[in-house]
């Protein structure tokens, strides 16, 4: 998140810092050497160091985002903790056109044919977890299911970035990796992927994705992609009903 400080971002609230401590410090000498003390301008120093160090190296500006929630509009948000994936992936229609080329019965042209005749968006849940300090950020997906082929994606770079009014996302790249015995496809591929926040909803994330899987075959996909953020009580939901259901498996 520090990339997208404006120069004075740091440099206004310091010198202010700087200044009342001063002025402070000032008042406050002839108690001080009252009772044997001898201040010293290098308190000041100090002092600011151990603010910028609790505020910039701790999670302490978390607080300071949930105490003032207009931040989150007016800088950034803070989208640290889980949340639930939605793909919808065009792989059918990859798959829809693959089996038309070895069936001389099927005339599909992906370009003419109307909307209706298009095969459905293979649909995928999937599971995030943002990890969100003021020096870095990162991005872990994974299939808490096991259903379909996809495993998981670790991401390569994430870049945030401020959108107008409030509509703010991030940008990453992954590597995702595929459970799949067929020859004719990749376990493993880079993608990248676009989100913003939604305007209406701040807990939803939605945007697009796409990779190089088997791009020289023309199988690299694409997919729209939506975040739902995880509640505590939503998660201890979701627990209560995975604990219910692996009960009535056994």
């Amino acid at each position: 998140m520090f990339k997208m400080l404006p120069p004075t971002f740091l440099a206004v609230p310091v010198a202010w810092l700087a200044i009342l401590l001063l002025i402070g410090l000032n008042s406050i000498s002839p108690n001080l050497r009252a009772i044997g003390l001898s201040p010293a301008n290098s308190w000041v120093v100090l002092v600011i160091q151990s603010v910028m160090a609790l505020f910039f190296l701790t999670p302490a500006w978390k607080l300071l985002w949930k105490l003032v929630p207009p931040l989150n509009r007016w800088f950034y948000p803070d989208l640290s903790g889980e949340w639930n994936v939605e793909l919808e992936s065009n792989f059918s229609r990859i798959e829809a056109i693959l089996g038309a080329a070895v069936d001389p019965k099927i005339t599909l042209d992906m370009r003419l044919c109307p909307p209706a005749d298009l095969p459905p968006l293979q649909t995928s849940q999937l599971r995030a977890k943002i990890t969100q300090g003021w020096v870095g950020m990162d991005m872990e997906v994974w299939n808490p299911s096991g259903g379909g082929p996809i495993k998981q994606s670790e991401t390569i770079v994430v870049e945030p970035f401020r959108g107008r009014q409030g509509k703010h996302g991030l940008a990453y790249i992954f590597e995702q990796h595929n459970e799949t015995d067929t020859p004719s496809d990749a376990n493993c591929f880079k993608g990248a992927a676009w989100i913003v926040r939604d305007r209406e909803d701040p807990n939803v994330l939605h945007g697009r994705m796409w990779n190089d899987r088997m791009w020289r075959r023309g199988m690299n996909t694409a997919a729209n992609v939506r975040l739902t953020r995880v509640t505590p009580w939503r998660s201890f939901w979701e627990r209560a009903n995975n604990i219910g259901g692996s009960s009535e498996a056994e």
